[in-house]
């Protein structure tokens, strides 16, 4: 509950629309709008005779903007500098700040803010969450806490410097990041001799049946070496499956549907035990010809993920199987195990780096949730 007195967003917003019919030789600049308060993105550029509306609206530095379709998602942004000039679709809807009662900065800061978003949430019309949508009459009437002139300048500026901070951590995160990616690149590039993956996999064979009184703790695998996830428990009575893997720490597994999408992992301890079905195949590892850690940060090394992609079966992406034959026939470096664990202890140490930064950043955003929260509620 704020403190603030609350007005509608249409006594501050005026819907100013630039719109100019689409010339079909021409080439068009056009942006879109990220869900959650992220702001506008740059699309690729689109000719005139390649899309079909009959107008474009051109954006302009200061405008408030929102998607009809999203904006109970949180695609409500303020027009940037570098999106000036930039054109969007009537689904994008413009306006005009009113700055005799509305600071802009303080608007941005709305436009970020996930209460605004909830409150946008019962605006929509239509049947399901993609066809939420909400028309300019129900944004204009949604209301929000306006505060004097005076107050709204301080909140800005309080989360503003605020907010520098934090994106000084998240800059951070991604220069770690790119060190780690191009560090693993190079390390694992340089190792001079390659074998097959199948020279140092073993298929396991840990299947057990389905009980269907029994409860069953699952894993699935993100794509792009990002490691196992875990499922919601489920009871044998609850899954189609017949039959479950079981995954033990230190084996390798992967996603025959997601392999060449980089679905493969080495597993952690806190995962051992864990159930997987059929389409996860698992192997342990040969230690007598290659490290444990070593295999992992091949497992998240996108050059890997690469040479997989010409490994699958079936037409299109989602039918790209690689069966464990494929996968083991797969070439990758594979230096003697000296230098497997100097390069893997090297590695270690940056994941472990990257992962604090990871940690930092969540942090951030959760406080970057809390401070907006905060502010338009009256206690910042």
């Amino acid at each position: 509950m704020s403190t603030y007195p609350e007005r509608s967003l249409g006594e501050i917003l005026h819907l100013e629309l630039d719109e100019e019919p689409i010339e079909p030789e021409r080439t068009y600049l056009t942006a879109g709008i990220y869900s959650h308060g992220r702001g506008l993105f740059k699309r690729p550029p689109i000719e005139g005779s390649e899309t079909s509306y009959s107008k474009y609206t051109k954006l302009h530095v200061g405008q408030f903007i929102y998607s009809k379709l999203f904006g109970w998602e949180g695609a409500t942004a303020i027009v940037e500098p570098e999106f000036d000039g930039l054109y969007v679709s009537q689904e994008f809807p413009t306006f005009r700040i009113n700055t005799a009662l509305a600071s802009p900065a303080y608007v941005s800061f709305l436009a970020q803010w996930n209460g605004l978003h909830f409150r946008l949430k019962d605006k929509g019309t239509g049947v399901g969450s993609r066809r939420q949508r909400v028309g300019v009459d129900r944004l204009l009437a949604t209301p929000i806490p306006l505060p004097s002139l005076d107050e709204q300048r301080r909140i800005a500026a309080r989360l503003d410097s605020a907010f520098i901070k934090l994106g000084a951590i998240e800059s951070a995160h991604v220069r770690s990041a790119a060190l780690r990616t191009a560090l693993t690149d190079r390390l694992l590039s340089d190792s001079g001799a390659e074998t097959s993956l199948g020279e140092f996999l073993v298929p396991c064979d840990d299947v057990i049946d389905v009980t269907p009184t029994e409860t069953y703790n699952t894993a699935g695998i993100l794509s792009y070496g990002r490691g196992l996830f875990a499922r919601p428990s489920i009871q044998g009575s609850e899954t189609s499956y017949k039959r479950y893997n079981r995954i033990r720490a230190g084996q390798f597994v992967y996603s025959k549907l997601f392999g060449w999408e980089g679905a493969l992992a080495v597993v952690p301890l806190e995962f051992d035990g864990f159930f997987m079905s059929h389409e996860f195949p698992s192997f342990a590892v040969r230690e007598s010809h290659a490290d444990t850690s070593y295999v992992g940060h091949l497992a998240s090394w996108a050059r890997l993920h690469d040479r997989l992609r010409d490994k699958g079966t079936g037409m299109g992406s989602r039918r790209q199987r690689i069966s464990p034959d494929r996968l083991m026939s797969t070439i990758i470096p594979l230096p003697g195990l000296p230098e497997q664990r100097r390069v893997a202890s090297m590695l270690d140490k940056v994941t472990r780096s990257t992962q604090a930064a990871e940690a930092q950043v969540a942090g951030a955003k959760h406080f970057r949730s809390t401070l907006l929260n905060a502010a338009f509620s009256g206690w910042l």
